[in-house]
């Protein structure tokens, strides 16, 4: 990939597309082939030009052209006009016409420099390089001392990736126009691009010698001397940076580099939390840092210390900061430090709510937390900054199913599937979720019919199969393919006690209480602890295998667990107790 990518466009010379064609400006003028005319015609000439130009100013392209064309033929060599056609019709992206007239211009006035700039322009834009560098090497030769002339040049080499050229293009700039720093500054990264570190480490020494206190040069000529094994010098280098500037972060964190190289671990890290308590360094140099240690600490509890402690420095340093909040959420969060993390997500909304990433890390533990009234607060809170990001509505929508809000949650799931178009497989979650939100309601037509659009979209989400199936077997209906709907849930998440509960149940519903029992004991077993639901199921079936008894206890543990997990289980749960019997 290129380094040096230079668009070389003069400053009238805008939006220049490429086109075809090619054509080579003749060395000799045709000037006086071109018949003379009339003073008169001159005259009239120069005053469409006048007039062309000021069309030009108001904005009235089309005219402009019109005038010049006009002026160029009333007067064949009026190169002025030839000059602003060529230009004109480079901006509107006619590069062919604008060689043209951009050729026949530089004929009638060979050495105007004005003219050979643009035409070199036209040329780079059709990626005809070796015309335009042609041209404009002619220009640099016929104008020595033009230091615009010379630094376009030098544009140019680098573009071409002449970089040979290029080194001796900027010592020829040096020499009629004295030492530039910014000069200096790319000689060294055209030395570096050519692998000639040595050279670019003594242009570095030479720029250090004109400004000795710009700790800018001197980290570049530190880093130089790292990258040719001078280490020592390097060092020399980041102390001298310190004596100009102590709380310099870039070269406390060169430091810290230094030293880690070393193997000296201790003061590696001092160097970083100087750094790090140095504004020098804004939350974002400090973030990349502190992205390295997140994976670093995960395995080793040094780097862990480590991590902990820059990032509340970093607090320290700047409270008022959302980033530095998220940040060390984002560890907590990696410890399983929720409640931790929570708060730290939820004061990086509060200083920098205009920020969708701290709201999505609040979110998704508030969910972890299944604090679902939080889950709506801040969703809608969100989305007062977000109205158009369906992760939100998706949130809103979830924690108003679970708090069974489900006419408000049928409502945000709506306008964020809606937001969804290009990301199919968000827009069957947003579906499963109506068809959940509608089955709640009782209105099982479209609650099945939101089911099967999102099969239609995700065919393989476990999720939507699994909720289908089971609400068909709570009404009877299509056991079958609910049967088959279930299967192929399990096979996707096999250990999913939740599906094997569904397919356990779906077969009692079929009436093979044996076979159920199987898949019951088995989402039984495989449940952490054990829910209201999973627990009245078993309860069922074993009283429909004859064991009464055990029936009713696992009855009585789910009403235990009712109370206990906040999930209900049937509306006849606490009669199936009262009474000893089945009731469904």
């Amino acid at each position: 990939m290129k380094r040096f990518h230079y668009l070389i466009v003069l400053g009238l010379l805008l939006g220049i597309a490429s086109c075809k064609g090619q054509q080579k400006v003749s060395e000799k003028s045709t000037f006086n082939e071109i018949p003379e005319v009339s003073q008169i015609d001159q005259l009239e000439s120069t005053a469409r030009l006048i007039e062309a130009s000021k069309q030009v100013m108001l904005g009235n392209i089309a005219n402009a052209i019109l005038l010049y064309s006009q002026a160029a033929e009333v007067d064949p060599r009026n190169s002025a006009a030839l000059y602003e056609l060529a230009k004109l019709h480079a901006q509107q992206g006619f590069m062919e016409d604008a060689e043209k007239f951009g050729i026949k211009a530089v004929e009638l006035d060979p050495e105007n420099k004005f003219f050979n700039m643009l035409l070199a322009d036209i040329y780079f834009a059709q990626s005809k390089n070796e015309q335009g560098f042609n041209v404009q090497k002619r220009m640099v030769g016929k104008y020595p001392n033009d230091i615009n002339l010379q630094v376009s040049f030098l544009s140019t080499l680098l573009y071409l990736e002449k970089y040979e050229e290029a080194v001796k293009q900027i010592d020829y700039i040096e020499e009629i126009s004295g030492f530039n720093n910014e000069m200096s500054l790319r000689k060294q990264q055209i030395l570096i691009e050519m692998e000639k570190p040595g050279l670019a480490l003594e242009e570095a020494k030479r720029l250090v010698s004109f400004y000795p206190d710009e700790p800018v040069y001197l980290e570049l000529l530190g880093e130089l001397y790292e990258e040719t094994g001078q280490t020592d010098k390097a060092f020399e280098v980041y102390q001298r940076m310190l004596e100009i500037q102590p709380d310099n972060a870039m070269a406390l964190l060169l430091l810290a580099d230094y030293y880690r190289n070393q193997g000296d671990e201790e003061k590696s890290f001092e160097q970083l939390k100087d750094a790090f308590s140095s504004d020098r360094l804004g939350v974002d140099g400090k973030s990349r840092i502190l992205s390295s240690y997140f994976y670093l600490s995960e395995e080793d509890t040094m780097y862990a210390r480590q991590a902990y402690r820059l990032s509340e420095i970093m607090l320290e340093t700047h409270p008022d900061a959302g980033r530095a909040h998220a940040i060390y959420g984002d560890f907590l969060m990696r410890d399983n430090k929720i409640e931790e993390a929570r708060n730290s997500y939820l004061k990086a909304t509060e200083l920098d709510p205009s920020v969708l990433e701290f709201w999505q890390q609040l979110l998704s533990i508030e969910a972890q937390r299944e604090d679902y009234e939080n889950i709506v607060k801040w969703s809608e809170k969100a989305l007062e900054y977000f109205f158009e990001q369906p992760v939100l509505y998706f949130f809103n929508g979830l924690g108003n199913i679970q708090l069974k809000n489900y006419n408000k949650a049928i409502s945000a799931l709506k306008m964020g599937k809606d937001l969804t178009v290009d990301q199919p497989e968000f827009t069957g979650q947003f579906l499963t979720l109506l068809g959940d939100s509608y089955y709640q309601l009782e209105q099982y037509d479209r609650s099945f019919q939101n089911y099967e659009e999102a099969l239609v979209v995700n065919p393989d989400d476990a999720y939507t199969l699994n909720n289908y199936s089971y609400y068909l077997s709570l009404l009877g209906k299509n056991l079958d393919k609910a049967k088959k709907m279930s299967a192929k849930s399990l096979e996707l998440q096999p250990e999913n006690a939740s599906f094997q509960d569904t397919f356990g149940w779906i077969i009692y519903r079929m009436g093979d209480f044996q076979e159920a029992e199987i898949w019951l004991r088995k989402a039984l077993e495989n449940s952490d602890p054990p829910g209201t639901v999973v627990l009245e199921h078993y309860g069922d079936v074993l009283y429909q295998l004859g064991q009464k008894d055990k029936a009713i206890d696992f009855w009585k543990k789910a009403l235990d667990a009712q109370d206990l997990l906040s999930e209900e289980g049937s509306e006849f749960l606490q009669q199936k107790v009262d009474q000893r019997t089945l009731i469904e």
